[in-house]
C-alpha cells in the first residue's frame, strides 16, 4: 500500500520542476518537523477504508499546497509587504529581435540598466551535408566499416556493417540511427534533392565556434579498422555550415557570444531570435507597470483556485466528508476577506473560487488607490499560506475516516517514526 502511494508521487509529481522555494533553512525544517510531532501526539488512532483514494488525495492536497506556497513566496519580498507583487518584469522593445528576462534581484534599490541592442549576425550551428547518392544503389561494398567523430576533447568511434541486400538507403538509415543514439550532441537526418538522392546531414546541438579543429564543433574522419573509405564515400566530412559565434552590440560595445542565450550584467538573460533591422538598436528594460502586476496577481489567485478546484473535485469523487471539510476550511477565509477582497477588485464567488476584476484594479491604479487594494490582497496573501501549511502537516485531518480510540490524556509521547504516511491512523490491511 505504501509502495502504491509512492508510485503514484512519482508519476503525477516526479517530473514537476523543483522551485528554489523548496529550499529550506535548518531550522524552517525543524520547525515542521516539530509541528508534525505535535500534531501525532494529539491525533486519536483512525482507520481508513478506501485506502488507495485517501493516499492519492493527500498527496495532492499536500502538493497543491506546496504549489500555493511557492507562488506566495515569489510574490513576497522580506518585509512581507506589497513589494512582491511589484515584482520586476524584463521589457523588449521588439521580441522578434530580442526576447529578455529578468534576472537580478527583486528586492533592494539598485535600477535595473537601460540597454540598447543591436544584432548584427546569429551564432550558428555546424552542419555537415553528405554525398547525394541514388537510394536504390550501392557505393560500398559488403563489409566492416568504421570511423572517428571528434567532439572537443573526445574521440568517439563508430562502427557498422554492410550486408550484400544493403542499398544506399539502409546504409544510410543506419548511420542516421547511429548518430541519434549515441547523444553526443549532433543530431542526423537525410535530406533529398530533386533527383531524389539522398543525403546524410548532421547538425550540432550547439552552436558556436569551438576552442579546438579550427573552431569547428565535430570533425569525421577515416580509422585504420575500415574495410573501405566510407567518409570519403558517403561526404561525412563535408562542412555546409560553419559555426559562428553571435555578434551584437550592447550600448554601442561590440561583443561575441557563442550562444544566442546569455546573461548581461546579472540582471537580464537576452535570446537573440534575429539579425537587427536596418541595424535599429532594441530597448531592453524593466517595468513594474499594471500589466506585470495583473499577471502576477492572477498567479495568485490562480494557484488558489487550483485547490478549491481539487477540493470540489475530491469531494464529488470520494463522497463522504472527503472534500468538504476542505472546502469549508477555504471557504471560511476567503469569506473573512470576502469584503475587502470585493472592495479591492476580487469577485469570491459562493463555490470559493475567486475571480479578478481587473478593470478594477486597472481603475485603481489610476486614481492612485492600487496600494491600498494590494494590501488587501496581501492580507489575505498570508492568511491562504497559513491554511495551505497547515494542510501540508495533516493532510488527513481533510479525510473520511472512523476513529478507533482516542490518545491517552496523561501518558501520552511523541513518536517521530510515526510521523509519515501511517501517522495517526491504520490501514484495513493491518486491522
Amino acid at each position: 500500500m505504501i509502495s502504491s502511494a509512492y508510485t503514484y508521487y512519482l508519476s503525477t509529481y516526479g517530473g514537476q520542476q523543483v522551485s528554489k522555494y523548496d529550499t529550506h533553512k535548518r531550522s524552517e525544517l525543524r520547525s515542521v518537523y516539530n509541528n508534525m510531532l505535535k500534531v501525532n501526539k494529539k491525533s486519536p488512532l483512525y482507520k481508513l477504508l478506501d485506502t488507495d483514494n485517501v493516499q492519492k488525495y493527500a498527496i495532492d492536497l499536500k502538493e497543491s499546497a506546496r504549489s500555493l506556497k511557492n507562488v506566495a513566496a515569489s510574490l513576497t519580498d522580506m518585509n512581507g509587504s506589497i513589494s512582491g507583487f511589484l515584482r520586476k518584469k524584463a521589457v523588449s522593445g521588439n521580441t522578434a529581435i530580442v526576447e529578455a528576462r529578468y534576472i537580478g534581484e527583486e528586492e533592494g534599490t539598485e535600477e535595473a540598466e537601460q540597454l540598447e541592442i543591436k544584432v548584427n549576425s546569429l551564432a550558428a550551428s555546424q552542419v555537415n551535408e553528405g554525398n547525394y547518392l541514388s537510394p536504390s544503389s550501392r557505393n560500398l561494398p559488403k563489409g566492416e566499416y568504421s570511423f572517428d567523430m571528434n567532439i572537443g576533447e573526445y574521440t568517439y568511434e563508430f562502427s557498422f556493417s554492410v550486408r550484400e541486400d544493403d542499398d544506399n538507403n539502409s546504409i544510410q538509415d543506419k548511420l542516421v540511427r547511429l548518430f541519434n543514439r549515441a547523444n553526443i550532441g549532433v543530431t542526423a537526418g537525410k535530406v533529398t534533392d530533386e533527383n531524389e538522392n539522398q543525403a546524410i546531414i548532421m547538425r550540432s546541438n550547439s552552436t558556436g565556434e569551438s576552442g579546438s579543429s579550427g573552431g569547428l564543433i565535430f570533425s569525421i574522419s577515416e580509422n585504420e579498422k575500415s574495410d573501405g573509405k566510407v567518409v570519403a564515400a558517403l561526404g561525412l566530412n563535408k562542412i555546409k555550415q560553419r559555426p559562428s559565434n553571435a555578434n551584437f552590440s550592447i550600448n554601442g560595445v561590440e561583443h561575441t557570444a557563442s550562444s544566442n542565450t546569455f546573461s548581461v550584467k546579472h540582471q537580464y538573460q537576452l535570446t537573440l531570435k534575429n539579425v537587427s533591422l536596418s541595424g535599429e538598436g532594441v530597448k531592453i528594460g524593466v517595468k513594474q507597470d499594471i500589466d506585470s502586476i495583473l499577471e502576477n496577481v492572477n498567479e495568485l489567485i490562480s494557484s488558489y483556485n487550483s485547490m478549491v478546484d481539487l477540493a470540489i473535485g475530491k469531494a464529488e469523487t470520494l463522497g463522504g466528508n472527503d472534500g468538504s471539510k476542505l472546502i469549508s476550511d477555504i471557504n471560511n477565509v476567503a469569506k473573512y476577506y470576502k469584503n475587502n477582497l470585493e472592495s479591492a477588485g476580487f469577485k469570491v464567488e459562493d463555490d470559493g473560487h475567486i475571480t479578478v476584476e481587473e478593470s478594477l484594479l486597472i481603475q485603481s491604479a489610476g486614481e492612485g488607490t492600487l496600494s491600498e487594494s494590494l494590501e488587501k490582497l496581501n492580507a489575505f496573501k498570508k492568511a491562504v499560506v497559513a491554511k495551505a501549511d497547515d494542510i501540508s502537516i495533516d493532510p488527513m485531518k481533510y479525510v473520511n475516516k472512523k476513529l478507533i480510540s482516542y490518545p491517552h490524556p496523561v501518558r501520552n509521547f511523541t513518536n517521530p517514526y510515526v510521523s509519515s504516511v501511517y501517522s495517526g491512523m491504520m490501514f484495513n490491511g493491518y486491522v
